[in-house]
């Protein structure tokens, strides 16, 4: 099933209106229609998984299928890593949305990660 197809499913499933889903991904509703129609190819990686948490789906099939239809620019390991463990990409960014940018950066750290932010 194509990324519109799964999108258009998920969110007659539950019950969201394309104002809903556009509001909580950052997205117009007119871009979100358009990606339910397939007349505009999916939006960023990180939208796409709003969506999916929007959406409660936890199997990551819809960035599965927008990654088959869009290749985000993301390396090579961390697709590695999604493919094999989504719920942790799903688990980081829900626990991100509730995290202050101090807590975030910390938690980079503390994972032995380089963040790339500039410090003001």
């Amino acid at each position: 099933m194509k990324f519109g197809q799964l999108l258009k499913k998920a969110r007659v499933r539950e019950q969201k209106t394309l104002r809903e889903v556009a509001i909580n991904a950052g997205l117009s509703v007119s871009y979100v229609s358009d990606m339910e129609h397939e007349r505009r190819k999916p939006s960023s990686i990180d939208a796409v998984m709003k969506i999916e948490q929007f959406l409660n789906i936890a199997d990551g099939s819809l960035v599965k299928a927008a990654q088959k239809e869009k290749d985000f620019d993301v390396p090579s390991d961390a697709k590695e890593i999604y493919w094999q463990r989504p719920e942790l990409s799903l688990a980081l960014l829900r626990a991100s949305s509730d995290l202050s940018e101090d807590e975030i950066n910390e938690l980079i750290d503390k994972m032995g990660m380089k963040s790339k932010r500039k410090e003001g």
